[in-house]
């Protein structure tokens, strides 16, 4: 159990108390939902995990809460907006505004993890998880609860703007639950979606996906609008991603994965059920379709999880997912489909196995490490038109016995990846490794991990992930990027930021051990500009996690 004492300033006499109990009577039921899952399950949890952290903190927080406290300049500064970040002097600039970080408490509220950036024009947003909008809804809110936070750029990422925590909208039982994914259609219309956590008119809870948008470039954002309806009692929502149509920008498409414990679905009678499910809108998500089951697994040990949606030149729908036997330690396989807006796919076909990296779930520094998968198609109009890339960490080169790892054995991850020219149906050439380092025969290797991966308007293909090739030990952790015009020989630079060692367990609104599962890479959606920026977690030197964003052609 998380013992955290928080010391939390506010502007006011103190927070509401009927509001606090509202809050954390949908917070733990959440919990509650969360624990009726078997541990197996849990692992493999992404947001949902987090929140269900955050509600145990929630918990501990209460009696301060309920002091009378108060620091107006906090309030002032808080309300009136996040600073611009100074100009970079590099293709390095800082997205997050790292001055807050301590404002609310010493013990939690500082970290910002798991980017997804978006990239329209001169307009770049960057959406990320961030525990300090957490408490900053919570103390100085009126409705819900949010754990996101966004950036916005007006010149191509050389500068962002942080404007705070997501609007979580006046429902007290709304709670943004992070795990973001943006998207844009233009300069000025953005779209934001997330795990969220509400509840319907009579109070009963639902386990659901919300989608907010912008029309000023990501300065202001609306309120959150539910994308489905499911259960609070017996489903938990998780690891969405999403996609917009290029043949139509109010078509959008969210997939994610359903953990289903009504032990009632006709797929899985008298079982728990695990689905990767889409469900899509028609009108800039206003409101959204009824799910397309595109995978189900019953039963406790196994599991889907990881889902990547992304929509091809000609509107064309592909799913790409991960399928674990006796998660965590069981076999894997990367799966994908596509299907047409309308219809429903025919099966799938295996992109690749994959070998689990770690321990097959904690990496060296004993973080979690298991949906390194990222999903991309190239929409740049030339002869590679719809040429699909598949990347992921894998630990297949390397391995050596560990007698403290859940599987007897630490493997070493490289990023890998395969393409597909004929829409999926086959997966051509042996896996391609994109960093170029090779692991050493004899003693100790690097792990290469969470790569993200976009393709830009000359199709050009660039990725981007986590390194640690540069350590012996393998602790320290550096940024490295890449491209490739052919798709099996990639450059690889190091990005201009310091190594950091593997900081976790230091917030308390945090999964202890929890770094992020992901970090997006974008190129122009509008294919105006070439190249590619994406967003990424570092640790300062006082292991204070804030978000970087790397330009690079």
């Amino acid at each position: 159990m998380l013992c955290l004492v928080v010391a939390v300033p506010v502007s006011s006499a103190q927070v509401d108390a009927a509001r606090l109990k509202t809050l954390n009577t949908r917070l733990q039921q959440q919990l509650k939902t969360y624990n009726r899952f078997p541990a197996s399950l849990r692992m493999a949890m992404d947001g949902t995990s987090n929140a269900a952290h955050a509600a145990v903190a929630f918990q501990n927080m209460l009696p301060a809460l309920a002091k009378p406290m108060s620091r107006p300049a906090l309030a002032a500064k808080v309300q009136a907006g996040m600073a611009a970040v100074a100009a970079s002097t590099s293709s390095v600039s800082t997205v997050s505004d790292s001055s807050t970080d301590l404002d609310l408490s010493a013990f939690a509220g500082f970290t910002q993890s798991e980017t997804s950036t978006a990239w329209c024009g001169n307009s770049v947003v960057v959406g990320f998880n961030d525990s300090g909008s957490f408490l900053q809804t919570l103390v100085f809110g009126t409705g819900g609860l949010s754990f996101s936070g966004a950036a916005f750029s007006t010149n191509r990422g050389a500068t962002f703007k942080d404007v705070g925590a997501m609007p979580p909208g006046a429902n007290l039982n709304n709670f943004l639950e992070g795990d973001p994914q943006v998207g844009c259609t233009s300069p000025s219309n953005f779209y934001y979606a997330q795990l969220f956590a509400t509840s319907d008119s009579a109070g009963n809870p639902i386990s659901s996906l919300a989608l907010s948008t912008s029309n000023d470039g990501g300065a202001t954002w609306s309120d959150p609008v539910a994308a489905l309806n499911k259960d609070g009692f017996s489903h938990q929502i998780d690891k969405e991603w999403l996609s917009v149509d290029p043949t139509n920008p109010k078509r959008l498409y969210l997939s994610y994965t359903d953990f289903d414990f009504t032990f009632n679905n006709p797929a899985c009678p008298n079982d728990v059920r695990t689905a990767i499910e889409v469900v899509s809108s028609g009108n800039g998500g206003a409101t959204w379709s009824q799910p397309t089951v595109i995978d189900t697994i019953c039963g406790f040990s196994d599991a889907l999880q990881g889902s990547h949606v992304v929509v091809s030149s000609n509107g064309k729908i592909n799913v790409a997912w991960a399928h674990f036997t006796n998660f965590p330690i069981g076999a894997r396989e990367l799966r994908f489909t596509s299907y047409v807006h309308g219809k429903k796919p025919k099966g799938y076909t295996v992109v690749d196995g994959i070998v689990g990296g770690g321990d097959t779930f904690y990496l060296q520094g004993s973080f979690r490490d298991f949906l390194g998968i990222d999903m991309n198609i190239d929409r740049s109009g030339g002869p590679t038109d719809g040429t699909i890339y598949v990347t992921w960490d894998d630990g297949r080169d390397k391995s050596i016995p560990d007698i403290f790892g859940i599987s007897g054995a630490y493997a070493f991850d490289d990023v890998l990846l395969r393409f597909s020219t004929d829409g999926g149906a086959t997966w051509g050439f042996a896996p391609i490794k994109v960093n170029s380092d090779l692991q050493p025969r004899i003693g100790y290797g690097h792990d290469h991990y969470q790569p993200g991966i976009a393709i830009d308007a000359t199709g050009k293909v660039g990725a981007c992930w986590y390194d640690r090739r540069n350590d012996a030990s393998n602790f320290g952790i550096e940024r490295f990027c890449g491209t490739t015009t052919n798709g099996f020989t990639w450059t690889n630079s190091k990005v201009a930021v310091p190594s950091f060692g593997p900081e976790h367990g230091i917030d308390g609104l945090i999964n202890s051990v929890y770094m992020g599962d992901y970090d997006g890479l974008a190129s122009d959606y509008l294919k105006t500009n070439p190249g590619f920026i994406g967003a990424f977690e570092v640790m300062t030197a006082k292991a204070n996690p804030d978000i970087k964003a790397f330009s690079f052609k």
